[in-house]
């Protein structure tokens, strides 16, 4: 539920700034649409690191357990 808000928080956030910048605009509007596309921006590369960050726990417990594996037998396990 949390990421459909947060896909359309972005999305909002991308079609303001490219309205707002698309429009003849001067100084601080043009900075708020800048503003508001830089956000959606980091918001992008935020949900990508949460995507990818809970894959790297297991990947960190299986090489754990390879290592513990050649520790004990002087053999790397095949995957």
């Amino acid at each position: 539920m949390w990421r459909r808000v947060a896909y359309g928080l972005i999305g909002a956030a991308i079609l303001g700034g490219f309205v707002i910048l698309s429009t003849p605009a001067s100084g601080l509007l043009a900075d708020l649409g800048t503003a508001l596309l830089s956000v959606a921006l980091l918001a992008v590369i935020g949900l990508i690191m949460l995507q990818l960050g809970p894959r790297s726990g297991s990947d960190r417990e299986r090489e754990l357990q390879a290592r513990e594996e050649f520790d004990r037998t002087g053999r790397w396990p095949d995957d």
